[in-house]
């Protein structure tokens, strides 16, 4: 997303007028009204919203020449649902949560001189059902090669915990392979899974991986694109945590961006700065020696074909 549009939406959203164009403001000057921005300010925002794809308008139009303006009324597209039905995060796509995010990094250097990002809340009382929205926008293909690496893995695997799983986009792959799933991630993820996922056969159990898992034994541990939100202690937790639940032979696969590796694995290291209070982007040579300390043998760090991403992976000795 380019950085205007980006700062754009933000801006729609912190003056009010994103919230009133996509429920009762239909033109420049309703919103203006509503909102207490100005009405050019108004009429630049929605124009520049319907250039982008979230906004049309219904009546009249929205850029006449002359002295005399027919402004239309303007409504909210398919692409702009995601501002106002949360209900089910498959329809919420990426872009809430990177407002969220933009909240952040305005914030970034406050959060550089005390070492604490604001509170989620601060950015979007909305930031889970968001957060959960922008997992569940990753691409099919992602999606599938995540899997297959990991169950090369283990390709005898038959039960899999899917750690830190979001909205189960991958979960749900698994299960579509034929595995017995068990998904685990924070009470208000799961809280959210339980709306969509009721038809699945997934189990969804709420905990923090960082403190423990689900009682095993798991034949696969998988995790995708969540070590880079943890510090590097709680990384060694979670492989500790996966080590225990896991059968011998049994495998641990995470999927992220590997610092050295991934080409932009150090600036997303510091959007984690602007997020988080400790998550970074690690490099091989930390994931190699947190498997080890862990008690994996055979760690392996390589790219995985078709994305932007890393499989990091090590075995359980024994079978």
């Amino acid at each position: 997303m380019d950085y205007r549009e980006a700062l754009l939406l933000w801006s729609a959203r912190e003056t009010g007028v994103l919230d009133a164009v996509t429920t009762d403001a239909g033109t420049p000057a309703e919103v203006a009204a509503e909102t207490g921005v100005t009405e050019r300010a108004a009429r630049i925002v929605l124009d520049a919203m319907v250039e982008l794809g979230y906004l049309e308008v219904v009546e009249g139009t929205a850029s006449d020449e002359g002295d005399e303006r027919d402004e239309g009324r303007y409504e909210i597209t398919n692409r702009a649902l995601g501002f106002v039905a949360k209900a089910d995060v498959r329809s919420i796509g990426s872009v809430p949560h990177t407002l969220d995010c933009v909240d952040r990094w305005i914030r970034l250097p406050e959060t550089m001189r005390t070492g604490d990002p604001p509170d989620a809340g601060t950015a979007s009382e909305d930031w889970t059902a968001n957060f959960a929205g922008a997992m569940a926008s990753v691409d099919d293909a992602t999606v599938r090669a995540s899997v297959t690496a990991a169950v090369h893995r283990n390709p005898d695997a038959e039960r899999v915990l899917d750690a830190g799983g979001g909205p189960g986009v991958f979960a749900k792959e698994f299960v579509r392979r034929g595995f017995d799933v068990t998904l685990v991630d924070r009470p208000e993820v799961v809280d959210i899974d339980r709306r969509f996922l009721e038809h699945e056969p997934i189990e969804l159990v709420e905990g923090d991986i960082t403190d423990r898992l689900p009682d095993g034994p798991f034949d696969l541990v998988f995790c995708s694109r969540v070590a880079h939100g943890l510090r590097p202690d709680e990384n060694r937790q979670f492989l500790a945590n996966a080590f225990d639940v896991l059968e011998p032979g049994g495998a641990v696969v995470l999927t992220d961006r590997v610092r050295g590796r991934a080409e932009d694995a150090a600036l997303f290291g510091a959007h984690m700065l602007a997020q988080t209070d400790g998550g970074d982007t690690y490099t091989e040579t930390q994931f190699t020696e947190w498997l080890r300390e862990a008690g994996f043998a055979d760690p392996e760090v390589r790219d995985l074909p078709g994305t932007r991403l890393q499989v990091i992976a090590g075995r359980r000795p024994g079978n």
